[in-house]
């Protein structure tokens, strides 16, 4: 009997949750789609719970025996590249929009809020870089 795909199984965390531990599962699975693209990061496990570390596992083991043979893996690989990189450009829209301020105006506190706000943003650009969400 063929066992459902996790990467099917368990579609909603991996294309529409945010928290952490779901955060590294779409890690894991972008790593098993294009490790190029993929940055799962082993530490990750130590923030799973019993349920998330089960799920990790039925992915890996899935992985293990069906390689990139699987179709649910491939399109939830690419749905979660698609959103990385969207929120690659979202990014970068907030941070041409944060630049357009006067920092003498800022209307979410002092010039020294607007500074710091600006320095976040720019460290988040470079990660997001680094991860390939945003091209250089």
């Amino acid at each position: 009997m063929a066992t459902e795909s996790p990467f099917l199984k368990h579609r909603e965390i991996l294309l529409h949750q945010s928290y952490s531990a779901a955060g590294a599962l779409q890690d894991f699975a972008l790593s098993c789609y294009n490790g190029q693209l993929g940055q799962f990061r082993g530490d990750a496990l130590a923030n799973f719970d019993q349920q998330h570390f089960a799920i990790f596992v039925e992915m890996a083991t899935y992985y293990h025996q069906h390689r990139e043979n699987d179709p649910h893996l491939l399109e939830v690989g690419a749905a979660i590249w698609a959103d990385r990189r969207d929120r690659g450009r979202k990014h970068l829209a907030e941070l041409a929009e944060h630049r357009a301020i006067n920092p003498k105006e800022y209307p979410d506190g002092s010039e020294r809020d607007y500074f710091d706000q600006l320095d976040w943003l720019n460290r988040q650009t470079e990660r997001m870089k680094a991860k390939g969400w945003i091209d250089e």
